[in-house]
């Protein structure tokens, strides 16, 4: 059995990131633990957001295209308010910031080349900010992102604009955004 909680936290955290839907009898004898504690444990880590159950979905698997944007937000007042639409917005998987610098990394999706186009120049005009770089890219390790899938759709998109004023959209390059009534994708 282990002897510190640190140590039985990390055999958890091992059996559960080997298959996250074993059945917690089979996770509390592979950690050698009761299945109260095992339950115990999983709790404590889950509300500590140390581990989280969230289901992702594999983007290549669907078809969808990967980019990574990467830009500087100018004013630092404006900071706080363009980071809570980016937070929100459907095509952002991963938001990364520079440490100590207004500087960022958005990895995003997109169902094609020209919707991916359209995103990034969204991105540009409809929040403004500074884009120093965007490419595609492909996933090494990883695939599946968890999705923002609004099921009750908008007329505007989260950053405020809609996709029916857009002409990428209305001369069918983009498919909108996936929160909105308008997108004509899967989601």
């Amino acid at each position: 059995m282990p002897k510190k909680k640190e140590e039985l936290d990390l055999r958890l955290i091992k059996s559960l990131s080997e298959n996250c839907r074993k059945s917690i009898t089979q996770i509390a004898k592979e950690v050698r633990i009761s299945r109260p504690t095992a339950i115990a444990r999983i709790n404590a880590l889950s509300k500590k957001e140390i581990i989280d159950f969230d289901a992702k979905i594999n983007i290549a698997k669907l078809g969808f295209k990967l980019i990574s944007v990467h830009f500087e937000l100018q004013k630092e007042e404006e900071t706080k308010s363009l980071l809570a639409k980016l937070l929100i917005c459907p095509r952002i998987l991963q938001l990364f910031q520079e440490v100590g610098k207004n500087r960022f990394t958005a990895v995003m999706f997109a169902e094609n080349a020209e919707t991916m186009m359209s995103a990034v120049e969204c991105l540009r005009t409809a929040l403004n900010v500074n884009i120093a770089s965007w490419e595609r890219i492909i996933c090494l390790k990883g695939e599946s992102f968890g999705l923002k899938i609004a099921l009750d759709k908008c007329e505007k998109t989260p950053c405020g604009r809609e996709c029916g004023t857009c002409i990428s959209f209305q001369q069918s390059e983009c498919l909108g955004c996936p929160s909105t009534e308008d997108y004509k994708g899967p989601l």
